[in-house]
């Protein structure tokens, strides 16, 4: 702007020497021109040179305005999809050793396992369809009382996640089916899914492009012998939008998981406490594996800078109290942090791990945190 009041005083100054030169008749080429029009010349110029600078600047502002706008919006739907979660009207887990939210509140899990441990659940027999038996009553009995309370319309899809070998899948099947119609002789025509793998991005898929079922996904990790531990999870949920249309009673909040490159943990860790603000008022943290161990204290300290509330001591790695995770880690873990969430009334962040990809997300109460 002080550029241009100095081009402006400059074309003053050119035209009072121009209209000096016009009127002392120093100039006989100019003698013929209007010397009021001459003088005004160069002021007429630097009007129009301004003219046009502030229109192209008032286009640049606009447009910038517009971008700012757009950002502002794409960030606002950008923290509601983080919001995103799936509903749990009951979950239930049972790990080795006994291990709860209970146990670990108490500070009573036990000695850390070796590493490299694989523990059984000991409640459950040696082998044989005895032990698929029990296992799938133990799950029932968790969320039977709520899959009885469902309403007779609303459809129900049950996945039964499972480390079964092929040649016992058959027995394994028939196993299901007479412990489900047992448990839920009303729903006597739900046929499940059998699948040995499903990966969370199965969460986000589905708030992506919620169906109109309430899912049960049922988790039998019980054939690791010497490779990983036992683990068995239930979880009822349902996208949060039909939770909220239908008006199901919530036990906790499943948030929409994001994947976490740990390379650039420095950059992806904030964002998600920015989007995803629940994670904020988490108190722990609770990861599958001890390979999350070494970046534990790197998380706390962005925590701290992200004013979220972790505390000191509350954090637990599952690997470390009931052994190695299996290849459901990622839903055992969920089940376990559901049950922690209710237990400390708070919500809990979660760091898991598949093959291919590693994911961080938030389990919170029924009610918003």
């Amino acid at each position: 702007m002080i550029r241009w009041l100095g081009a402006a005083l400059l074309a003053v100054v050119i035209g009072i020497g121009l209209f000096v030169l016009a009127v002392s008749g120093r100039l006989p080429e100019i003698a013929g021109v209007n010397v009021w029009l001459l003088a005004a010349a160069p002021l007429l110029l630097w009007l129009l040179a301004f003219a046009v600078r502030s229109y192209t600047y008032g286009g640049a502002l606009s447009h910038f305005q517009f971008l700012e706008e757009q950002a502002q919006e794409a960030e606002v739907a950008w923290s509601h999809w983080a919001k995103r979660h799936f509903a749990v009207q009951a979950s239930c887990v049972v790990l080795p050793e006994q291990v709860s939210a209970a146990v670990i509140a108490q500070g009573a899990a036990g000695e850390p396992r070796r590493p490299g441990e694989a523990c059984r659940i000991a409640d459950l027999p040696a082998k044989g369809n005895e032990r698929v038996q029990v296992a799938l009553q133990k799950l029932f009995a968790g969320v039977g009382p709520a899959l009885m309370a469902l309403p007779a319309d609303r459809d129900l899809r049950v996945t039964v996640l499972h480390d079964v070998e092929a040649e016992e899948l058959e027995n394994f099947q028939a196993s299901w089916r007479k412990a489900w119609l047992k448990a839920m002789p009303s729903r006597s025509q739900v046929a499940a899914s059998f699948i040995s793998e499903l990966s969370l991005q199965w969460l986000e898929d589905g708030l992506k492009t919620p169906g109109a079922a309430i899912d049960l996904i049922l988790v039998l990790q019980v054939n690791g012998a010497s490779s990983y531990s036992d683990g068995l999870a239930a979880l009822l949920l349902c996208p949060d939008a039909l939770a909220q249309e239908w008006a199901l009673p919530i036990q906790g909040r499943l948030l929409r998981p994001m994947h976490l490159n740990v390379e650039q943990l420095k950059t992806e860790f904030p964002l998600f406490l920015q989007t995803q603000l629940t994670a904020r008022n988490a108190t722990g943290i609770l990861a599958d594996s001890a390979q999350w161990q070494p970046c534990l204290g790197s998380i706390l300290s962005m925590g701290e800078a992200q004013q979220a509330k972790f505390q000191a001591g509350q954090q637990w790695v599952q690997e470390s109290l009931c052994g190695v995770p299996g290849p459901f880690s990622a839903w055992l873990l969920a089940a376990l942090g559901l049950e922690m969430s209710r237990h400390f009334q708070q919500p809990l962040v979660l760091l898991s791990q598949e093959p291919s990809q590693r994911w961080i997300s938030t389990v919170a109460t029924g009610e918003l945190a």
